[in-house]
């Protein structure tokens, strides 16, 4: 294993440098990449025993790339031989992101009092998921912490590269629908009053479809207030109504119902619980334990409480499949997935191919989705702007007539 000094540029077009451990450059640019980070150079370093420089890191919060990169040089320095404490004084005397530090800082300090290294990280639970945490307490107690760490690197690049796919899913259409609405404010507030003075001059009689953009137009010139108290009223009525547990689960149901939209929330939400339940499974702990752990990961409270449902059925003595089945939220293949490796006895692999399985249908489904807004987000645009334009124009058509009747 070698050590490479790399130089990237992140999503947001930041300059990041550190170091990684690899075999290779080419194993080094995957890494990077696989994280998020576009390499510009990279180039091979001779350190000094724990002399790691890694993490060109802003202080203030911590980035999940942060949290990936920390985690595999942990699992490095642990593999190499290391103590737990000796790496964490390593790494974080080069981090220097200094919220990061401190945080690495007070683990290290707690684990020298005696305090045991999952309880050391549950400190921090807003750094580090529950998932995180429940696994470093298995590497503790089997002895495989460094592969264990690994696992979890591994785990959060996926899930990192999940939740980017479903971003990416949805920030399309919201930039179409944030440009459609500008343009909208722009024609009515500015363009459209223009118009008008010059149609009342001449003592033209305006056109109905005319007349109720003025109406919208005068409404967002001088009541524009009453339109933003409402619409923040309405958000904070959201917020508060979705902050309650009813609330949440009503709209998490909800939004795995709409049009398109739902499939991929479905997917992506369960793809991230089968590789979770896959690599907590794999670590030990056990089908009710793991459930519970990584049911938190999918983020959809309608979800948490299926899946809390098929706890308790299997606490009752149900097996896994078998309390699927009862719900029918949950797909048939993955049922019949999880009967057949709960039979072969290899239910964490089985769990890892159906959360690729579902990898690529929520590519497909994002596919699908690109395919069918580009056009639909057309026409509603060409639509809403041409009875603008048509409101605009239409009294012009009148307008040599009203002149005829004046000379």
């Amino acid at each position: 294993m070698k050590h490479f000094r790399y130089v990237a540029i992140d999503k947001k077009g930041k300059s990041v440098k550190g170091f990684i451990d690899a075999l290779n450059k080419q194993e080094v640019h995957t890494s990077l990449e696989r994280i998020g980070l576009y390499p510009v150079s990279i180039e091979e370093a001779r350190v000094s025993k724990l002399n790691l420089q890694g993490f060109n890191l802003s202080s203030g919060r911590i980035r999940e790339e942060e949290l990936i990169i920390f985690t595999e040089q942990l699992a490095t320095l642990v593999a190499s031989g290391f103590s737990i404490t000796e790496a964490l004084q390593g790494l974080s005397e080069q981090i220097e992101n200094k919220s990061f530090q401190s945080i690495i800082t007070g683990i290290k300090t707690d684990i020298e009092k005696g305090t045991s290294l999952s309880n050391a990280f549950k400190k921090y639970r807003k750094v580090f998921p529950e998932i995180y945490i429940s696994l470093l307490s298995v590497g503790e107690a089997t002895g495989t912490l460094d592969k264990v760490l690994r696992g979890i690197a591994n785990y959060l690049e996926r899930d990192i590269d999940i939740r980017r796919k479903i971003n990416s899913a949805f920030a399309y259409p919201k930039f179409v629908v944030t440009v459609v609405i500008s343009v909208v404010i722009f024609l009515l507030g500015f363009i459209l009053p223009k118009f008008v003075s010059i149609y009342t001059q001449a003592g033209e009689v305006l056109p109905t479809p005319t007349r109720i953009l003025l109406q919208v137009s005068n409404f967002l010139k001088h009541k524009w207030e009453l339109l933003v108290i409402v619409v923040v009223l309405i958000y904070v009525a959201y917020r508060i109504f979705y902050s309650t547990k009813f609330g949440r689960l009503l709209i998490d149901r909800y939004k795995l119902k709409i049009l398109v939209f739902g499939k991929i929330s479905k997917f992506g939400a369960l793809s991230r619980f089968l590789h979770s339940c896959a690599l907590v499974l794999g670590s030990g702990i056990n089908v009710v334990e793991a459930i519970e752990i990584a049911s938190k990961v999918s983020g959809n409270a309608y979800i948490i409480s299926e899946l809390k449902t098929v706890q308790e059925e299997i606490g009752k003595g149900s097996n896994i499949s078998a309390a699927m089945r009862e719900r029918k939220f949950f797909p048939r293949i993955m049922v019949q997935m999880v009967s057949v490796g709960e039979r072969s006895g290899s239910l964490d692999s089985v769990l890892e191919k159906l959360g690729i399985l579902w990898d690529r249908d929520l590519d497909h489904a994002i596919k699908n989705l690109v395919a069918k807004i580009d056009p639909t987000l057309i026409i509603i645009l060409g639509v809403i702007v041409g009875f603008i334009a048509l409101a605009m124009y239409l009294p012009m058509f009148s307008l040599p007539a009203t002149f005829k009747k004046t000379f």
